[in-house]
């Protein structure tokens, strides 16, 4: 089984404008249309079995949307985390309905959400998410589509880990998009998840080798930033590294299934 932990989809009436907006933004080529058909044709070509949407709500307006727009597109391939913009003022009841409706975790994303990871009034709102047995995943290190001070560093982020020992978090980006040297200081060999969305292209084979046998192959989860990334040509670049076939499919799914809870799914 192959699992896309970190995908990205827009509703069909939205997604050419979101697209396009991005694509200036980041200055990078879409490699799909950011669809729900769009990520489905390319996990077809690719033989992924399961893309889990990483949505983020820009506004705090927008976090009830998104989620019951997450929530209806569901299906046997298509799987996604919440969101919760922090400024959303009845965040507690909307932690509580993801976990309800059966949502594995959410998505926080300081840049784009305006706060600095470790900033005290967020860890009441992680605190609700753990206790809610929920897994968070943070963007982590530079957004192209934004300049420095960048809110979520892997030292900033350390601090989070530290408060909440024994709690489920995923630092997207191999730990931290090009804060490489950070990411070996103060978060690889922790107790932390890193996704390989948009890194391992831009961290090398031979970095990206020694980082996964530093923090382990158990904590490695396979991620492409669709549509930024193509699912095909990710998975050739995870089955070149120099890892036992049994290791390789921990990254590209068995990791995945057991976090996600999807033991019994062939």
């Amino acid at each position: 089984m192959i699992i896309d932990m970190h995908a990205h989809c827009f509703p069909d009436k939205f997604a050419p404008r979101s697209i396009s907006a991005r694509s200036q933004k980041f200055g990078i080529i879409p490699k799909s249309d950011g669809t729900i058909k769009g990520v489905e044709a390319s996990m077809s070509k690719a033989c992924v079995n399961i893309s889990v949407l990483q949505p983020i709500a820009l506004k705090p307006v927008q976090t009830v949307k998104m989620n019951r727009w997450a929530a209806d597109i569901k299906n046997d391939g298509i799987t996604s985390f919440g969101t919760i913009h922090p400024d959303y003022p009845d965040w507690k009841h909307e932690i509580k309905w993801l976990a309800a409706e059966g949502f594995k975790g959410i998505k926080f994303h300081a840049d784009c959400q305006g706060y600095f990871v470790d900033d005290p009034h967020m860890l009441s709102i992680y605190q609700a998410v753990f206790d809610a047995g929920l897994i968070i995943l943070f963007h982590s290190g530079v957004d192209l589509a934004f300049t420095e001070p960048f809110h979520c560093t892997p030292s900033k982020l350390r601090k989070v880990l530290d408060t909440f020992p024994g709690a489920i978090m995923i630092a997207a980006h191999m730990g931290g998009y090009r804060y490489w040297d950070d990411v070996e200081k103060y978060l690889l060999g922790r107790d932390i998840y890193f996704d390989t969305a948009y890194s391992i292209h831009e961290m090398g084979l031979e970095r990206a080798e020694k980082f996964i046998k530093q923090h382990g192959t158990d904590k490695i989860l396979f991620g492409t930033d669709s549509p930024w990334r193509d699912h095909a040509t990710d998975i050739s670049l995870i089955k070149s590294l120099d890892f036992a076939h049994e290791d390789i499919n921990k990254i590209l799914g068995n990791n995945a299934k057991k976090l996600l809870g999807l033991d019994d799914v062939k």
